[in-house]
């Protein structure tokens, strides 16, 4: 059995929601022979804590197939200590593995008995945020500039694996005359594990992702930067690639977090672009693209309201009572309106599931009455009150 233990440095500030900052926190990743788990076997296993401000990596190899009860053993003894495991699709392979294993060898399983959270499941609901070809976890490390110097897959990893088994029985029956060649393989084994789990307490920051409509907060909200598109070229050309639009609103938040690169996330909304930059030094800029235009405002309760064709507007009967009757019409749904032009922020998708479909005391504007985009009038009195409200509510609605 080869045993590491190393401290490391993680590239994001590890972020979890209020509701685990209270407890003990471990991330882990298996390394196994195949998919299934009555065929195949585990070899490796790591994982990452931390403990008095430092974070440490433990890894356990086996060195022969015999050596995998042993191997569970070693692992189930260290989460013992802890209450909340992290991991990327351990939800879907790792945990049902190492459950099934456990049964295999009469080993109670401690993963049961803890909390999870996997950080695949979060990625898939922050689909619409990153603009990643797909939510593998060398993609979603690429995006967010997390370093990464393995190249291999896990299953690239299982003829390299049989191929290190070899060398080193070779190497015990033959005086070590191949260590260099076993010490080589190993490194190339334990590299992907250590970087698959390295980078686990940086993937954090999809769950900061996940609740950022409820960090940013009056208390966060920094100074307006004066002309922030104009004057950064490296900013307005990123926006650029995300096709926002020059009008826009920046709203900028920090956070005590620090990224090795800043990155843009963008959220379509009608035919425009919100964008999000999270810079390197913990700052988050909110681009609300402004419309400038016409819009309509729907009244509820279309039963108390008269439509008047030539004005294509609605009217509260109490007053189109004295409007001739050819020049009204009941209205309906569709048509109990008044327009309104001016500007406009985007406010919520009209369908969201969550706490966008809220009650919201900001006027709600929309093109049509099919349309799923709301926007709200950007005004003097918007703008004296703060646009965190209209932000956190756009957020949850994409959530």
């Amino acid at each position: 059995m080869i045993t590491l233990t190393t401290p490391f440095v993680p590239e994001f500030t590890p972020y979890l929601p209020p509701e685990f900052r209270e407890k003990r926190a471990i991330y882990f990743d298996i390394e196994t022979t195949g998919l299934s788990a009555q065929s195949s076997y585990v070899y490796l296993i790591g994982c990452a804590y931390e403990e008095n401000g430092t974070y440490f990596l433990t890894q356990w190899m086996c060195t022969e197939p015999a050596e995998e009860k042993d191997l569970l053993r070693l692992f189930f003894d260290k989460v013992k200590d802890y209450d909340l495991l992290l991991h990327y699709n351990g939800t879907g392979f790792d945990l049902p593995f190492l459950e099934k294993k456990a049964k295999r060898h009469c080993l109670e399983c401690p993963l049961q008995y803890l909390e999870s959270l996997d950080l695949y499941a979060v990625s898939r609901r922050l689909k619409a945020y990153i603009p990643t070809e797909d939510l593998k976890l060398k993609s979603m490390e690429q995006f967010f500039g997390f370093t990464r110097t393995d190249t291999f897959s896990g299953g690239d990893l299982i003829e390299v694996y049989a191929h290190f088994l070899g060398l080193y029985r070779l190497n015990e029956m033959t005086a070590h005359s191949k260590e260099q060649e076993v010490t080589a393989l190993a490194h190339v084994l334990l590299l992907h594990n250590a970087e698959d789990i390295k980078n686990l307490p940086s993937l954090t920051i999809l769950l900061f992702l996940q609740n950022l409509s409820k960090e940013l907060t009056e208390e966060r909200l920094q100074p307006p930067l004066p002309n922030a598109l104009a004057d950064n070229p490296e900013l307005r050309e990123a926006l650029n690639k995300i096709k926002l639009t020059p009008k826009a609103v920046s709203v900028d938040y920090a956070f005590p977090f620090t990224l090795p690169a800043p990155c843009e996330l963008s959220l379509p909304f009608d035919d425009r672009t919100i964008a999000i930059r999270l810079s390197k030094d913990g700052l988050v800029m909110v681009f609300l693209p402004v419309y400038s235009g016409e819009l309509k405002y729907f009244y509820p309760n279309p039963a108390d309201y008269y439509y008047l064709p030539l004005e294509d507007c609605a009217m509260h009967k109490s007053v189109a009572a004295f409007v001739e009757k050819e020049y009204r019409k009941k209205a309906t749904a569709a048509t109990c309106y008044t327009k309104k032009t001016g500007a406009f922020l985007p406010f919520f998708l009209k369908n969201a599931k969550k706490e966008a479909q809220k009650e919201t005391s900001l006027p709600c504007f929309y093109s049509d009455y099919k349309s799923n985009f709301c926007y709200t009038a950007y005004n003097e009195e918007l703008k004296a009150n703060g646009l965190t409200p209209v932000i956190k509510t756009l957020l949850d609605s994409y959530l």
